[in-house]
């Protein structure tokens, strides 16, 4: 029996473990108290991660559709099906689906492969959707796509200023460190419009009206800058100005009826911000994140307030799963090459046909997403990465399409929808490193054996790249990290050998702070007004929509960890045809019972869930947890406008007692 170091694979905190391996095997998890992240610590999900790993729900061998069933077969044959069928279409007809659990170097070889094998720009990441609007926010303001401060900042606060994700359900551990900021006189802030685990622990909740929170921030702003005017325009950053004046219009009088809150709880809250001589804000990026107006008021703010990029304060936009942060530095999106280099860019484009040959695409793509939404967008092959299956709300456009490739470790029933399926090793059966919501990199060593037939993505993508007649000088996935090394700027000096010394990782670039003359306002799309939005008298609840009560929601990790899918299970007990909940008074208006069916109606369709009573909500607000069933995904595909708008999304609908 031995007791080897990792990095835990669920959420983007970053957390260490010791992982327990018997005969080769992973046994048990216990956590690293010297972990720079994770002090000894590990959430619900981490403690239950040995299960995952050691879940028959594996798909043991390569697959491909014969006669109508996948059949088993070699890697050869699966191989080089998967290598001449994508062959046969044109670049822009492949669209790419990357894995936020994927580590650096499979993702740099999957953008490898589209680009420079295949010639796709059609790359993106189904998960937390807003973290690349929020990193280019940042880049923007600041020279560099990444939070700023770490981690350990959230402990030595005297101010912490959480807007709308709870953390208690997203990032446990990040959670616990603001209450033990809390618990040491840290004045912690909480905006949301529900009343969260993490608003009741905080002393201060700011509960405004949904889809306000842009508002809300932008009030804010103008209030610390009428107590705190810089001491001349011309010493501001760039850009102060043009902020000022996108501030001007937002008058006090009808700031309570927009958002629901007085304008002098809002400039209290701005006072003491001000005051603060360490401050942290810490928002979402997921599924319900931030809009990038609102991620820029965020910063705008920070920067008025004198805390962006100052010692002692962060910026932390956390992250729902594990490496959406290095995924996304690979360059898994549509608009960028590795390392953010925002397309066009000729010298981007240039080094990287040095290194992965001439014909590589360097252009501007689509996200799957988008191809998949557009039914003229020519897409007819997909490549899918270990996905959750929430994508099966898109599997009947996905059905339609002439081939899907799907690479996984574990089984779900997306992967009946593919042509020929390859399974991929697990992070404990390679190794690799992972990006936190911090930056920091850490590198995860191999712990056992491949179960099975699986093989590393990452060597997969150089078999695929072989039978296209492009010869990948990688052996290793170090051998991957070299090059990413070279390639992008802020990973310089983080190969194998050097993280292997530095327990915990480091963050890019080097742990250092922005360069304070690149400091910058990020422009915002236009003026604010506090003019009210009145609410069609048809349907008068403005309905949320937001991640279910139990880790995240329905996904293979969950299903197969049994506490957190006990907990599920026992929510779909309660409510097996998902929840909405609805605040005591309208229940009682409307003659509602806690538990018994209600009809949600909207302008494009209806449902027909749950109520669940609670005081969680304000009055007049509707909060509908996303994956508890089918029901509610499907009614919100036709809102998909409006959801694009995350935690300041809004659906006008009417409740009707069944």
């Amino acid at each position: 029996m031995s007791y080897q170091t990792g990095i835990c694979n669920f959420c983007g905190t970053g957390c260490g473990h010791m992982l327990q391996v018997e005969e080769g095997t992973i046994r048990g998890v216990f956590p690293s108290s010297s972990h720079p992240v994770g002090r000894g610590r590990l959430c619900g999900r981490g403690w239950h991660i040995h299960e995952l790993l050691n879940t028959e729900e594996r798909i043991p061998r390569p697959l491909v559709r014969k006669g109508g069933g996948l059949t088993p077969v070699s890697w050869d044959e699966a191989l080089d099906e998967a290598a001449a069928r994508l062959g046969a279409f044109s670049g822009e007809e492949i669209g790419f689906w990357a894995s936020p659990r994927s580590s650096n170097e499979d993702a740099y070889a999957l953008v490898r492969l589209a680009r420079g094998v295949f010639r796709s720009a059609n790359i993106s990441v189904l998960s937390d959707v807003w973290y690349p609007t929020t990193a280019e926010v940042l880049r923007e303001g600041t020279g560099r796509p990444g939070a700023l401060g770490s981690i350990a900042d959230i402990r030595k606060a005297d101010f912490i200023f959480v807007v709308g994700t709870d953390l208690t359900r997203q990032n446990p551990i990040i959670a616990s460190d603001v209450h033990f900021a809390a618990r040491g006189g840290a004045d912690v802030v909480t905006l949301s419009t529900r009343l969260t685990q993490m608003a009741k622990l905080s002393g201060t909740h700011l509960q405004n009206k949904p889809g306000t929170k842009n508002i809300v921030m932008a009030a804010m702003a103008k209030a610390l800058l009428e107590d705190h005017p810089p001491d001349s325009a011309s010493g501001a950053p760039a850009g102060f100005d043009g902020f000022r004046k996108s501030l001007e219009g937002l008058e006090s009088a009808g700031l309570e009826a927009r958002t629901g809150l007085p304008f002098d709880k809002i400039r209290d809250v701005a006072r003491r911000l001000a005051s603060a001589r360490r401050a942290v804000i810490i928002f979402s990026t997921g599924i319900t994140g931030l809009t990038r107006e609102t991620t820029a008021l965020i910063f705008n703010l920070f920067l008025a307030a004198g805390k962006a990029g100052r010692e002692g304060c962060a910026i932390l936009p956390v992250t729902g799963v594990s490496n959406l942060a290095g995924v996304n530095d690979m360059g898994a999106a549509p608009d960028v090459l590795p390392g953010w280099r925002r397309l066009p860019d000729e010298a981007a484009a240039s080094s990287f046909a040095r290194s992965w040959g001439k014909d590589v695409n360097a252009g501007r793509g689509r996200s799957v997403e988008s191809l998949l939404a557009d039914a003229s967008s020519g897409l007819k092959a997909l490549v899918v990465v270990d996905h959750d299956p929430e994508i099966e709300l898109l599997a009947g456009r996905i059905k339609s399409l002439e081939f899907v490739l799907y690479l996984g470790a574990y089984a779900n029933p997306f992967k009946e929808t593919a042509h020929v399926v390859l399974p991929t090793t697990t992070y404990a059966e390679t190794d690799g490193t992972y990006t936190n919501t911090e930056r920091r990199i850490q590198l995860n060593r191999r712990k056992i054996e491949p179960r099975f037939e699986a093989r590393p993505p990452w060597r997969i993508y150089a078999d695929l790249a072989a039978r296209r007649g492009q010869a990948w000088p990688y052996r290793s996935a170090a051998d991957v990290q070299e090059e990413i090394t070279r390639m992008i700027p802020e990973y310089h000096g983080a190969a194998h050998p050097a993280l292997e010394s530095r327990f915990g990782g480091w963050q890019w670039p080097g742990g250092s702070g922005p360069d304070q003359s690149r400091l910058r306002f990020v422009p915002l799309n236009g003026a604010f007004s506090a003019a009210a939005e009145p609410a069609p008298a048809e349907f008068p609840f403005r309905l949320m929509a937001g991640r279910s009560y139990f880790y995240w929601h329905l996904n293979n990790i969950m299903k197969n960890t049994f506490i957190p899918r006990r907990e599920y299970n026992a929510l779909l007990l309660l409510y097996p045809r998902g929840l909405v909940e609805v605040h005591p008074d309208d229940a009682a208006a409307l003659g509602l019972r806690d538990k018994r069916p209600v009809r949600v109606v909207s302008a494009r369709g209806s449902m027909t869930p749950l109520a669940r009573v609670s005081e969680e909500v304000p009055p007049g607000t509707v909060y509908a947890p996303y994956f508890v069933g089918s029901m509610i995904p499907d009614f919100l595909v036709p809102h998909a406008d409006a959801v694009e708008y995350g935690e300041d999304a809004v659906i006008p609908v009417r409740l009707e007692k069944v």
